[in-house]
């Protein structure tokens, strides 16, 4: 059998201990309260299946304590237990919503009974309002989930309830979580300027306390003096209300509060019910927004990305757990650096346009021809860009796919040159400047939290970019350790040691003429 969380109410410890014990012998969550005020203050905190109410209480009676507690707990079932039962008595209790009167002193056999066909009405009832709730709301899902954004999906919701319950006044509260805050996003009957002054906390008044506890409230005016929200119910010509929690996933993600303004109309379950249903299908849609939302950001990001680092390099860094500033480390990596040689003397004879237009062919070239080879693109600056290889994605031989890019970068910038030439002869005197180096460098993130970026740090990096700038044109020059690397792939040539600039020790250099090698890249 399933455990139900029943609440017995009564002053004498004798009759709440025995029910303790024979309805915990079959199963279910006893507590018991010996108060009025002790049972609404355990319902602010808990949900009850069941009630046991003792119709005489100390201060607060029996049914007012019930009544109560089903402003908190508006699906809670109740039994009266009274020795003083009379009609009068009886028709009072059904009216308060009781489904049983028990009469004491109280029999234990009886009490199992009663509880027993209490809770299979109260699940008969149960599946009968919610089969009468589903069946016309069946397309109602539909709606939401055609919806194209949030703010759709709210305006329906608002509108579905309007029509199903027929309420005045209507607001739905979404908590923002930027301003950690609830803030009303639609609402219907209410002064708009008004509505989107309204700012609550969580805990705050009902709607706050609806958000905070993930519980419904209903509140109707003839129960009002009595509740426990009673200080912030401010509107006389308010009958009835509910403050509903839209919930999905575990969190709360806002609340509903409709408000009733005719007389003799009061609120109940199946309208709890009914909301239930409706929210439940409206935050699924607004969920599914979301995710879309995000899959269509997390496509942007990793587009945008993706034009300054290899795929695979985009991959690793925006599907890292880790924090973005400990990306990285010390590791032994190649080093490209790129560099068009005469390119200030063009600056002075080209147009903006002409640059613009020129350098975007250059760069398009260069990072695709980067990231076939499995290169991470550093940086472009003006005319120069700066690759690193082997890191952060592992390569086996770095230093070949680094001479293989130059290769390749050197015959497409020549083809490229040759195009811009027949449009200027300025074009005739640029050329592509390419150096190499392979050390032990820094390669991460460096920065802040606002602005981050992942570079190269290291005596090779600066050494390449000394390279770069000392080749002649469609020359590629390397380092020793380089040299060694592809030594055998690659016809090469020593040049004379050189002592760089910014740099103490004498270099040991090596050059690769692109227009020697042909088509060496693609073996």
């Amino acid at each position: 059998m399933f455990a139900h969380k029943i609440l017995v109410v009564d002053d004498e410890a004798f009759i709440a201990d025995m029910s303790r014990m024979t309805l915990g012998d079959i199963g279910h969550d006893v507590f018991c309260a010996y108060s009025g005020e002790q049972a609404v203050e355990m319902a602010m905190e808990s949900h009850f299946d069941l009630a046991i109410v003792d119709a005489m209480l100390p201060g607060m009676s029996g049914m007012e304590t019930f009544d109560i507690i089903r402003q908190t707990n508006p699906g809670v079932i109740g039994i009266l237990v009274t020795g003083h039962a009379n009609i009068d008595m009886v028709v009072e209790a059904m009216n308060k919503g009781f489904s049983r009167v028990l009469g004491k002193p109280l029999d234990t056999g009886e009490l199992v009974k009663a509880v027993q066909e209490a809770l299979a009405l109260a699940h008969l009832r149960e599946e009968n309002t919610r089969l009468k709730t589903l069946l016309p709301l069946y397309k109602l899902g539909e709606k939401f989930l055609s919806a194209a954004s949030c703010q759709e999906i709210y305006e329906e919701l608002l509108d579905t309830v309007c029509l199903q319950i027929s309420v005045p006044f209507i607001s739905l509260m979404m908590f923002v979580e930027q301003e950690n805050c609830l803030k009303v996003v639609a609402s219907r009957g209410m002064d708009q300027e008004l509505a989107s002054s309204v700012i609550l906390q969580s805990g705050e008044k009902i709607a706050g306390w609806v958000y905070a506890h993930g519980k419904p409230v209903i509140l109707n005016k003839q129960t009002q003096a009595l509740s426990p929200f009673k200080e912030y119910l401010h509107r006389d010509d308010v009958t009835a209300s509910i403050s509903f929690p839209l919930c999905g996933r575990g969190k709360v993600l806002g609340v509903i509060n409709i408000s009733q303004t005719t007389k003799d109309v009061e609120y109940s379950q199946s309208d709890i019910e009914m909301l239930s249903v409706i929210c439940g299908q409206a935050v699924m849609a607004i969920q599914n927004v979301a995710s879309m939302e995000e899959r269509e950001q997390n496509a942007r990001t990793k587009a945008l990305f993706e034009q300054y680092v290899a795929p695979e390099v985009a991959e690793i860094l925006l599907n890292s757990s880790k924090n973005p500033m400990e990306i990285g480390g010390v590791k032994e990596i190649t080093i490209l650096f790129a560099d068009i040689r005469n390119f200030t003397l063009a600056v002075q004879h080209l147009s903006h346009q002409e640059l613009r237009l020129f350098l975007n062919e250059f760069f398009d070239l260069f990072s695709e021809v980067v990231f076939s080879w499995k290169g991470t693109l550093d940086k472009f600056m003006g005319d120069a860009a700066l690759v690193a290889y082997g890191a952060p994605v592992t390569l086996k031989d770095p230093s070949q796919a680094a001479v293989c890019t130059a290769i390749e970068l050197s015959h497409g910038f020549e083809q490229l040159r040759h195009k811009w030439f027949r449009k200027s002869d300025i074009f005739a005197q640029l050329g592509l400047g390419i150096g190499i180096s392979r050390g032990e460098v820094f390669h991460g993130n460096v920065g802040s939290s606002r602005r981050l970026d992942y570079t190269v740090i290291g005596t090779d990096v600066n050494i390449a970019q000394r390279l770069a700038s000392e080749t002649e044109s469609g020359q590629i020059l390397i380092t020793e350790s380089v040299y060694k690397d592809v030594l055998g792939s690659f016809p090469m040539q020593e040049e004379k040691a050189r002592q760089l600039r910014g740099l103490e020790k004498v270099i040991k250099l090596y050059s690769i003429r692109s227009d020697q090698v042909e088509d060496a890249w693609k073996k």
